[in-house]
């Protein structure tokens, strides 16, 4: 038995004012450790714009192959960020201390309600930012990573607009590819002990 082949798995969601224990499909996210051993560490990472589309995806460490789960990587980036919009907005809708909480299910402004920022899993943890720009990052690393809501807000500051946005040939919200960007988040995450050189070489072979 592998931990992919179940058809779903507990996981605990945290926003800014709730704390949520559910059960979700396990198809669309990343399977269980296999030889990587370090505490902390990242899969992969998703960029979408506000429209949710994804205009840049990186892999570090990803032993379940996307075939495996959502069949393309197409499919894989359309059904992550469903996940994000999901969670967002049941993460709103259940708030107890908003008054003004929109329904579940109607469209919720970007930054409107609480914020949802990760939930964990017995193998992973998926870490969310979203920006009032209406860019979202989705990082999966190691389950006990903590709280990476102010590293992802550096990241995006630091090394996305500096290297995405102030490029004077990037198109706003269009797919990108940028070996500035890769290295200077390479090095961004090895700072913040997300990263290990051997994922990193791992994911340029």
């Amino acid at each position: 038995w592998q931990p992919w082949q179940a058809s779903c798995c507990a996981v605990s969601v945290a926003s800014e004012n709730v704390l949520l224990r559910v059960r979700l499909p396990l198809h669309c996210l990343v399977s269980s450790l296999g030889p990587f051993k370090t505490e902390m560490g990242c899969f992969n990472m998703y960029i979408f714009n506000r429209q949710g589309t994804c205009i840049y995806y990186h892999e570090w460490f990803r032993p379940k192959s996307v075939k495996q789960g959502a069949g393309t990587l197409q499919d894989d980036q359309k059904q992550m960020f469903g996940l994000f919009w999901t969670l967002s907005n049941f993460c709103a809708t259940m708030d107890p201390r908003d008054q003004n909480k929109p329904q579940l299910g109607a469209p919720r402004k970007i930054g409107q309600g609480c914020k949802f920022r990760s939930f964990t899993t017995s193998n992973y943890k998926c870490n969310f930012l979203e920006v009032p720009s209406g860019i979202k990052l989705v990082l999966n690393t190691h389950r006990e990573a903590p709280d990476l809501t102010d590293v992802l807000q550096a990241l995006y500051d630091d090394i996305f607009v500096e290297y995405v946005v102030k490029n004077p040939l990037y198109v706003p919200g269009q797919p990108f590819q940028s070996d500035q960007f890769v290295n200077a988040l390479n090095a961004f995450l090895r700072q913040n002990g997300l990263l290990q050189q051997q994922q990193i070489m791992q994911a340029a072979a």
